[in-house]
């Protein structure tokens, strides 16, 4: 099935469109696009997240019933932003 993924930023390894397995969840899919996120020994976003804002189908992930276990399904679209502090 494919999913739509958008961000604010341009970055050759994250696709505009990702082909993913059934019963792949929200979290199978940010380990391919964006590895950095995801600590690969317990599955759970990194302490460095809040630079990253992660939204499925506009709602963001924390708010999801399953969070990062949601699963995918056709059609779906994630939004990565990267959230840019400004200061002096």
């Amino acid at each position: 099935m494919k999913i739509e993924i958008r961000t604010n930023v341009q970055l050759p390894e994250i696709p505009s469109v990702m082909e993913v397995e059934s019963g792949s969840t929200l979290r199978d899919v940010l380990a391919v696009i964006a590895p950095q996120l995801i600590d690969p020994e317990t599955g759970n976003m990194k302490s460095d997240q809040d630079i990253w804002g992660i939204r499925l189908n506009d709602e963001s992930y924390g708010l999801l019933r399953n969070g990062l276990s949601t699963p995918m399904r056709e059609g779906d679209i994630i939004a990565l932003s990267l959230i840019l502090m400004a200061g002096g």
